[in-house]
């Protein structure tokens, strides 16, 4: 809010539930439009009801255990009554008002553009903008001589937060005898445990020392320009950040059939099944397939180019 200066005619807020506080966000929206006269863009990023806290807490009293005590119990019914009314309403005010607020709202994937029902009651005010995709230089070989990784070995990468829905150990499963897989980046507190099942699933793979966990999320950039091609091997999904830097790095990838790839499709290969996953693993080591991907995220990066999204957003 700092940042926003007298002579600046528009503030675009990049939000996503669960990394900012609803509450903050209409209040700062309302300040600036109301007080400071600005034209306000809201560009949700993801939007569901379990992203919520308030959601998750009227979750948990629905699913706590009966006391013993009847007294105990019909007093904790009535508490639990108040405070899931509270939280409900107060949800709902603010989800309407994130709806009401901005001038404009930007969602970057089909399934944003499903769920922001939950803050407007039509898409008058709603633009779909592709998730911006930034360039991003430098030698693989210099960044693998840098991170002490081998430069003879064809290397796919899963990078970002380590969730389930990324079905990282089926892409173990799945992995070609002659090359490595990465997986770079940290255990998230919304998806926890997962990190520990996939070291007890590596230590019974055949696959396991062809496969490096790598919880060095600071230089996911140098691990994705270092790598061959990246995997999305994703069951369900927004639009992805790590998706777009990849391509940004320039990398052949291969996606789920998902909607949240669709803008990302010319610099990879979709799959449905393991078996397809295996098959993509392999058909992008050859040469013709290799560079033929590599030349449509090059065509991807220039469509998607900071410059031309931010003529989409204004």
């Amino acid at each position: 809010m700092r940042q926003v200066e007298h002579d600046d005619e528009i503030v675009i807020f990049e939000y996503e539930p669960g990394i900012f506080w609803l509450g903050g966000l209409v209040r700062a929206m309302a300040w600036l439009r109301f007080r400071r006269r600005k034209r306000v863009l809201l560009s949700v990023h993801e939007i569901a009801p379990e992203k919520y806290p308030e959601f998750r807490q009227i979750q948990w009293h629905l699913a706590r255990p009966v006391s013993r005590r009847r007294v105990l119990e019909v007093m904790r019914l009535l508490l639990s009554t108040v405070d899931v009314a509270l939280r409900f309403l107060m949800l709902r005010i603010g989800l309407l008002l994130m709806g009401w607020l901005p001038h404009l709202v930007l969602v970057h994937s089909p399934k944003t553009a499903e769920n922001i029902c939950l803050s407007l009651p039509n898409n008058s005010k709603v633009r779909y903008v592709p998730h911006v995709v930034k360039r991003l230089e430098g030698n693989r070989d210099v960044l693998r001589r840098q991170l002490g990784l081998p430069s003879d070995r064809f290397a796919f990468i899963i990078p970002g937060f380590l969730f389930r829905r990324k079905r990282i150990i089926e892409v173990i499963e799945q992995l070609p005898p002659n090359a490595e897989l990465w997986v770079v980046g940290t255990e998230s507190e919304y998806d926890p445990g997962y990190l520990a099942e996939i070291q007890a699933h590596l230590l019974q793979s055949e696959n396991r020392e062809r496969v490096r966990l790598i919880q060095d999320y600071d230089r996911m950039e140098q691990y994705l320009l270092a790598a061959d091609a990246a995997v999305f091997y994703y069951a369900d999904g927004y639009q992805s950040g790590v998706a777009s830097l990849a391509v940004g790095a320039g990398k052949p990838c291969i996606f789920s059939a998902l909607p949240a790839f669709s803008d990302l499709r010319e610099a990879g290969l979709v799959v449905r099944t393991p078996g397809e996953l295996r098959q993509a693993m392999e058909g992008i080591q050859q040469r013709e397939t290799y560079a033929a991907l590599q030349a449509g995220a090059t065509q991807v990066r220039k469509h998607l180019n900071p410059s031309r999204i931010a003529a989409c957003y204004v």
